[in-house]
């Protein structure tokens, strides 16, 4: 619906304000005005309603275009303002223009009028929207800065002269500084003096130079009060969207309490060692104190296993501890580096209104990435401190996965992929006591894995029961997970890597949470994958009830009596017959054998008595497709089972749409075979 327009139109002559409005009606605009002419009428018509425009007469016998001017930009209000004047002159219009009339139009030229007012409402919206962009950028910087200036570690950011441009408050507070101002603008040099800050100049430039990153080093560095700590300092170049490097940014995490320690165990172990070699000399001296003695060396032995266990666990949270970081650092920046170089671009007044509204949405997606971001480390740190609570109720299955089911379909339906649920309906009634806010946590990270790495196909939500548990699982025709990845693809900022990873993007945090919450719950969760072949990610949840699974009565050949049936095999290749043949001959069943689908059509109309066809999908004459059609409408209740090298998915799903009862994909599996057989026969 096209959005009516609200002009005030400032004219002491009836005729020439209607000749503007059927102006701008004739421009296709949907317009509401009023008409005034005095100072106190713009005043009240200001405050009593929202304008889009105004247009005003320039000369009027109780007023003028100058003064409505003026007391339209007191007001503060973005509106724009255009004069309309039967005679103006050049310096006249010159000096309006200064005093804020967005433009001027002869009433002899209302021609002018339409693009003039089409151009000050596009450049009013661009104005609005500029200034909630601008708005969202200080939040969101806020935001970033809140969080680094919390961080224990010392975090700066330097240009490519290597001046700092940005440091946090235990950067600040190390150097001995007051304030952010006094290190902002100074490279190491300047701020610490040549014995001091040339090392550190000569570290940045080489690191600015060759553009390879310094990860975990370990520095020492003094404190203001010439305190020394050491440091597990990592610096990374800046690339802007060109490649150039534009600075670095660094992180430096203080180690000196483990420093202190391995000294100490290091001391520790030396004495230790001394003390056993005076023990071994009292013990040749002293052979009455032999078993004392011994007993007292192997309590010492015990106690430096103790250290050596403690120190290797140390070490280990360490390195936990400074890929958490690491990682961080990496996710925060990629959303940031969006926000910060799209809000440059927004700065530029020549941005056309499409990139406009395309950096804005930019900026928002970024925002909305880097609160993400934060929501899982806070329930990572939840999870790894052993704090995250559960909440355990009765919650219906089925109305939590249609949901979910309903939330991403919309999502797969924009990336042009199918979801569907796969949900026994005699389920429905069933009641879990579980977390239902963690439940739907765990799907959603599957879901959502799910439909981000799926480009084509389908993503499937499903449900059974097994014996005491109840198993949902999330399947797609995705880009799939290779066996080494599978190992570590629930570990924290674990991720599938390839040559293609960083175009997924993600913290790898999302796995590890669902992991951790399934145990919290009280089941398991296993993946099954294959690079190419999609993934089937599967969890459990113990059930409050106990509800038996129907199996097959049929599990192999020699089990199925089945002489009194006759089955059509419609294969145009011999082999492939002569396979059939062999694989169903425990059963007693007889055979009739078509080698396209015209003869299979034949052969069902002169056979009443058949029981079953297995139809190959590619053959001469006539394809399984067409067959089946055919045979489907000779007889709507005939089982027919599509059996063929094109295993795709969609493939399947071809066939159920010609009418295939099921789908047995080549290579064929001997005892699955027989079962799927036994579905529609017995």
């Amino acid at each position: 619906m096209q959005k009516t327009i609200q002009v005030l139109i400032i004219e002491d002559n009836e005729d020439d304000a209607l000749l503007e409005v059927d102006e701008l009606i004739r421009g296709g605009y949907k317009i509401e005005y009023e008409q005034i002419e005095t100072k106190n009428e713009l005043m009240r018509a200001l405050e009593r309603k929202t304008w889009d425009c105004v247009i005003s007469d320039f000369s009027m016998p109780q007023f003028s275009g100058l003064e409505a001017l003026v007391i339209v930009r007191e007001t503060g209000l973005d509106i724009p303002f255009i004069l309309v004047s039967g005679a103006i002159g050049e310096e006249t219009a010159v000096a309006a223009m200064k005093a804020g009339a967005h433009d001027y139009i002869m009433k002899n030229n209302l021609k002018r009028l339409v693009p003039a007012f089409e151009r000050e409402l596009r450049e009013a919206d661009i104005r609005k929207k500029n200034k909630i962009a601008e708005e969202t950028i200080r939040n969101e910087r806020k935001l970033l800065r809140t969080l680094i200036d919390n961080l224990p570690d010392l975090i700066y950011v330097k240009d490519i002269s290597c001046r700092r441009i940005i440091a946090n408050k235990a950067d600040i507070t190390f150097q001995g500084f007051g304030n952010e101002a006094d290190l902002i603008g100074h490279t190491d040099l300047e701020i610490f003096g040549e014995e001091k800050g040339k090392p550190m100049l000569d570290d940045d430039l080489l690191i600015l130079l060759s553009g390879d990153p310094v990860l975990n080093r370990e520095v020492v560095k003094h404190d203001a009060a010439g305190k020394q700590h050491w440091f597990l300092c990592s610096k990374i170049p800046i690339r802007n969207s060109l490649n150039q490097i534009t600075g670095l940014v660094a992180m430096e995490h203080d180690i000196t309490d483990r420093k202190i320690a391995e000294l100490a165990l290091q001391e520790s172990e030396t004495n230790l060692k001394q003390q056993n070699h005076e023990y071994q000399a009292l013990n040749e001296e002293y052979q009455t104190l032999n078993e004392e003695l011994a007993e007292t060396i192997e309590h010492i032995q015990k106690i430096n296993q103790e250290l050596t266990t403690a120190k290797n666990k140390a070490e280990e949270a360490d390195k936990l501890k400074s890929a958490f970081l690491a990682n961080m650092s990496h996710e925060i920046r990629t959303p940031l580096n969006a926000i910060l170089g799209f809000a440059g671009f927004l700065k530029n007044p020549g941005l056309s209104h499409e990139k406009t509204v395309s950096f804005v949405d930019i900026i928002d997606s970024s925002g909305q990435q880097l609160l993400g971001i934060i929501n899982d480390i806070l329930d990572i740190s939840k999870i790894e401190a052993g704090q995250i609570s559960i909440s355990i109720g009765p919650v219906n299955i089925t109305t939590v996965l249609t949901e979910l089911y309903q939330q991403f379909e919309k999502q797969a339906e924009q990336k042009g992929i199918r979801i569907r649920l796969n949900h026994d309906l005699q389920h429905r009634n069933i009641e879990i006591a579980t977390d239902e806010i963690r439940l739907r946590q765990i799907i959603t990270n599957l879901l959502s894995n799910a439909v981000k790495f799926t480009h084509e196909g389908y993503v499937e939500l499903g449900s059974e029961i097994i014996d005491d548990y109840f198993e949902i699982y999330v399947k797609d025709s995705g880009i799939g997970i290779s066996e080494t990845d599978r190992q570590v693809i629930f570990e924290p900022f674990r991720q599938v890597e390839n040559n293609n990873s960083r175009m997924y993007g993600g913290n790898g945090l999302g796995l590890s949470i669902s992991k951790a919450l399934v145990e919290k719950l009280g089941g398991t969760i296993s993946v099954d994958s294959e690079p190419g072949s999609g993934s089937t990610f599967r969890f459990t949840i113990p059930l409050n009830i106990k509800k038996q699974v129907k199996k097959s009565n049929i599990n192999e050949a020699s089990e199925a009596h089945w002489d009194k049936h006759i089955i059509l095999i419609a294969e145009d290749e011999c082999y492939n017959y002569l396979f059939l043949k062999e694989l169903l001959s425990p059963t007693g069943v007889k055979l009739l054998h078509a080698r396209d689908g015209k003869e299979a059509v034949e052969l069902v109309r002169k056979n009443p008595q058949i029981s079953l066809v297995l139809m190959d999908l590619k053959m001469p004459v006539m394809d399984g497709y067409t067959a089946t059609r055919i045979i489907k409408e000779l007889k709507p209740r005939m089982p027919v089972i599509a059996q063929t090298a094109y295993a795709m998915s969609e493939d399947k799903e071809k066939t159920a749409d010609a009418g295939f009862d099921n789908f047995i994909a080549k290579p064929i599996v001997q005892d699955n075979f027989i079962k799927v057989l036994a579905d529609y026969i017995e």
